[in-house]
């Protein structure tokens, strides 16, 4: 069976889980918790100062004692049938022999509203001497000791000698969280309407950018990314646009050189094999013609190597499951038993070329040094990646060197790499090479924004390929 690599994603920790993945999630919660946060400085803020009476209905008990005071003078035998009659869950009013709201300690607010008071009573003015009336602003209603409950207490005498007493319950005295079944839809609303549309505008150009990276990661480059948005959007695009222009330039610089030595190199060869042609010493002739065969191996890979530009070719849509099926049947050799084990269909988006290349210097090495080589394609449901793999019988390499031979060139000194992993074009046969296959492999998975890694078996090896979905 194939093997499949760890998730190359770490876990978040449980307490990071509730936090958005996205960067628009996490711009949206940021300002839900700004509104929730703004909630709660009000309701602490509110629970702090209990006694604190709204304008508005301070304004209105004002108005109501002064409107019942006027009819108690009028009607002074109905009174408690009155007050009875007109009280309220939230208000309360009634006839007292002592002034239950007396209180000569009141505060500058206290004393304002007072005089408010007074300035409404028919009569009366701001002149007429104390005691007449008293407001009291309380955070307990009366009769009920011990409840946090807060409101505005005022009396106000009558001719008779008896005292009107009324007492409010403040908007705010009813249970603390029963005006946010209101105020968070009210206030989060709005701010999500508002903020949404320029929360999308601000990650226009970030997704843009991810979708350009992901593309370049691939070798796929479209040109440079239109410089829109914030200003740190910009001038990310901008360095995007910068770093991608320098790698492709310093891609191809590197491959212009690259083959312009290699080139170079042919013509001496070819001048030598002439010359060592002519040499009399038939064991001298042949060890000198087995020395620039190898020269002239190492320029043609090295030149292949080269001009192999996987970025260049283009992306298709390809069937992996078919692609491996047939490298399996191109490579089959007498001795050697190759088979494909996978789907029947599995769709991805790549450069075939590309592909082919590295999975069959993989089958390839794999063959040279097995008996038994099994090609698996998979795409895990749990994974984000598509994953071949190529899984042999031979000696397999130590794990010291398991790095090593993607070098370009490398030479080990394990029974499996006496022979040097060679570069043998898209399965065709051939003995060793000069050390560029895996190299070559390597730079096309890398080229996808893939990972090739080999990993040992008992016995074998198996070189796995993730390309990412």
């Amino acid at each position: 069976m194939c093997s499949r690599p760890t998730s190359r994603h770490c876990q978040r920790p449980a307490s990071m889980r509730l936090i958005p993945k996205t960067m628009g999630g996490q711009l949206v919660a940021t300002l839900l918790v700004a509104v929730l946060l703004a909630h709660a400085a009000a309701i602490v803020a509110r629970q702090l100062a209990p006694d604190a009476m709204h304008p508005l209905a301070a304004r209105y008990m004002l108005d109501r004692m002064a409107g019942i005071y006027q009819s108690l003078r009028l009607s002074p035998d109905k009174g408690e049938e009155m007050l009875a009659a007109i009280g309220s869950p939230t208000a309360r009013f009634w006839l007292a022999s002592g002034a239950n709201a007396a209180s000569p300690a009141m505060n500058e607010a206290e004393r304002k509203q007072a005089q408010a008071l007074a300035e409404r009573l028919p009569g009366m003015s701001a002149s007429t001497p104390a005691p007449r009336s008293w407001v009291q602003l309380t955070d307990h209603a009366p009769g009920d000791d011990g409840v946090k409950q807060a409101g505005m207490l005022a009396s106000v005498q009558l001719p008779d000698g008896r005292w009107l007493v009324g007492y409010q319950q403040s908007p705010g005295g009813s249970p603390w969280w029963r005006p946010l079944h209101f105020s968070i839809p009210v206030s989060t609303l709005p701010v999500l309407l508002v903020a949404l549309p320029f929360i999308g505008r601000i990650l226009r150009p970030i997704r843009a950018l991810e979708r350009a990276a992901e593309r370049f990661s691939r070798g796929e480059h479209d040109g440079p990314l239109p410089v829109t948005g914030p200003r740190e959007a910009r001038e990310l695009t901008a360095a995007f646009n910068t770093m991608a222009e320098r790698q492709r330039r310093f891609v191809e610089d590197r491959t212009r050189m690259l083959a312009a030595i290699s080139h170079d190199l042919r013509t001496p060869i070819t001048s030598l094999r002439v010359r060592v042609e002519l040499i009399d010493d038939p064991e001298l002739r042949a060890a000198m013609i087995r020395t620039l065969e190898t020269m002239g191996l190492m320029v043609e890979q090295t030149l292949r190597f080269a001009a192999d530009d996987c970025i260049g070719e283009p992306s298709q849509d390809v069937d992996l499951a078919t692609l491996m099926r047939e490298l399996a049947a191109e490579l089959a050799r007498p001795g050697k038993r190759i088979r494909y084990a996978g789907p029947d269909r599995l769709p991805y988006r790549c450069r075939p070329l590309a592909l082919r290349r590295a999975v069959g210097n993989l089958a390839e090495n794999a063959i040279r040094h097995g008996t038994e080589v099994t090609l698996c394609a998979s795409a895990p449901e749990e994974a984000s990646d598509v994953i071949l793999a190529v899984i042999d019988n031979g000696p397999g390499i130590p794990a010291s060197e398991l790095d090593r031979v993607f070098e370009p060139f490398a030479r080990l000194d394990s029974a499996r790499c006496r022979d040097t992993v060679g570069d043998n074009g898209h399965g065709s046969a051939g003995g060793s090479g000069v050390g560029l296959g895996l190299s070559i492999a390597r730079s096309c998975v890398e080229a996808h924004g893939g990972t090739l890694t080999l990993t040992n078996n008992t016995p074998g090896l198996t070189a796995t390929i993730a390309l990412p979905t």
